[in-house]
C-alpha cells in the first residue's frame, strides 16, 4: 500500500471534518495520524497506524508522549515511534 492509496482510504472513511488525517510514506512504509485537535493543555487525542509490506500496526502513543509539546501524536511518530518513556 502506497501513499496515496492510505490517503484515499482515510478519505473513504468520512470521518468527521473535526478529526485531521496526515500519511506520509518512508522507505517502503507508511505512516498515518488520526487526531483532533485539542486545548492545549489536556492530552492529546490521536491515533497512529504504520503500514508495511506484510504489517499493519494501530496504537494510541503513551500519555505522557501525547501531552503537550512531547510530539507523540505526529506522523514522523507514527513511522519512527518513540520509545516508552518508562
Amino acid at each position: 500500500m502506497d501513499e496515496a492509496e492510505v490517503r484515499r482510504t482515510l478519505a473513504a472513511l468520512h470521518l468527521d471534518p473535526a478529526i485531521r488525517t496526515e500519511a506520509k510514506a518512508d522507505g517502503g512504509r507508511v505512516g498515518a495520524l488520526l487526531s483532533v485537535n485539542g486545548n492545549g493543555l489536556d492530552v492529546q487525542d490521536c491515533l497512529l497506524a504504520r503500514v508495511s509490506p506484510g504489517a499493519t500496526e494501530v496504537w494510541v502513543p503513551p500519555r505522557i508522549q501525547r501531552m503537550s509539546g512531547e510530539g507523540g501524536c505526529t506522523v514522523g511518530n507514527a513511522l519512527d515511534p518513540k520509545p516508552s518513556p518508562h
